[in-house]
């Protein structure tokens, strides 16, 4: 059975006949995606507290990585990157970013163009549940398309996830909402039609990092790292409800969906980070964590008038748990992350606890 499904690719492949140009896609780069709680512009600051405190290190993890950009700021030929995410929508991007190192650029670079050509004027599993919603009918019924394809002429796992990865790429620019999926617009004035572009990867840089798609606080109990840098939800807000589109459009496998915003059974993605155990499940993270130096990025969103924007680990508990390891340090710099677009928030800063750990584990 499995050589018979290579051979009906094989022959899906030579089909489909793909145009010889060597001709380069335009490329894109991975912090260029929406995306809650994105660290993209507070970049230089975690670098900078990092140059301070651990100038030498060689293995970097980024345990609650979301679109990766922390982790890729450190992706480096003489450093490991270990980086993770629960959701297979950023697991994706992260290994093919982060992780894939072989490939035939040119092979995939036709196959962008091969699906941007495609044309599909009959409704799909996508476009019958997200077209005319958070996509134009066209859009949302050459999104399924493509992505139907892409399994049929991927040649590899690496292929498979820098396809998907162009094409979840490709949706954010043109999806008809903020930036997240718990709702979509009213007026569907975004109508540009798809295009997939090229992921910029540094394959040089890639060959010893581990990408993961695990529960972080079963992770941590099986890698050791120089420095641990921690992202966890800020709130009750979960990940898996503002981005279930993108989930869905990655497993690829057409649950039902439910309710105004069309998302998937996902209580299997659901953060205990979100629920009021966080601090429990925080202070087991740092009991088990392996490593010379520890960031915990979060943000003060204590005093949004969106309760479910608030805060589930207060100031105190971070600093009484991080001491249990070792002596901490507050850096703060005022901060507007991107949000849902519902939270208004006062003297909104991001805090970077550092702890330099000199107490064995309890």
């Amino acid at each position: 059975m499995i050589k018979l499904a290579e051979q009906q690719k094989e022959e899906i492949i030579k089909k489909n006949k793909f145009s010889r140009s060597k001709i380069p896609a335009a490329r894109f780069q991975l912090q260029n995606r929406r995306f809650l709680g994105n660290k993209f512009k507070l970049l230089d600051y975690i670098e900078d507290i990092i140059n301070k405190k651990s100038p030498r290190f060689v293995v970097f993890c980024d345990i609650f990585a979301g679109t990766g950009v922390v982790a890729e700021r450190f992706n480096k030929k003489n450093i490991k990157i270990i980086a993770n995410d629960i959701l297979i929508s950023n697991y994706i991007p992260l290994k093919t970013f982060l992780g894939v190192t072989n490939f035939d650029s040119e092979n995939v670079n036709r196959k962008i163009e091969f699906l941007n050509n495609l044309k599909s004027y009959s409704d799909n599993y996508f476009s019958e549940n997200f077209g005319n919603t958070y996509f134009t009918l066209e859009n949302a019924r050459k999104i399924g398309a493509i992505r139907e394809k892409i399994d049929k002429i991927a040649e590899d796992v690496n292929e498979k996830y820098i396809l998907i990865t162009s094409l979840l790429y490709a949706v954010d620019k043109v999806a008809n909402t903020v930036g997240h999926y718990d709702a979509y617009r009213g007026n569907l004035d975004i109508t540009q039609p798809i295009r997939l572009l090229m992921p910029d990867i540094k394959r040089e840089n890639n060959r010893n990092n581990d990408i993961f798609k695990e529960d972080a606080n079963q992770l941590i109990k099986r890698i050791t790292c120089d420095i641990l840098y921690i992202d966890p939800p800020y709130n009750s807000r979960q990940y898996s409800d503002a981005y279930h589109l993108l989930e869905n459009l990655a497993t690829w496998e057409k649950p039902p969906v439910f309710g105004k915003a069309k998302k998937l059974e996902r209580s299997h993605l659901k953060s205990k980070y979100c629920l009021k155990s966080a601090p429990e499940v925080f202070t087991d993270l740092i009991s088990d964590a392996r490593c010379k130096h520890i960031l915990v990025s979060y943000n003060n969103t204590g005093e949004s008038k969106d309760g479910r924007s608030n805060a589930r680990i207060s100031y105190s508990q971070i600093i009484n748990t991080l001491k249990k390891r070792g002596d901490v340090e507050v850096f703060e710099k005022d901060y507007r992350a991107f949000t849902t677009g519902k939270s208004d928030t006062i003297g909104h800063a991001e805090r970077i606890f550092y702890c330099k750990v000199t107490k064995q584990q309890p």
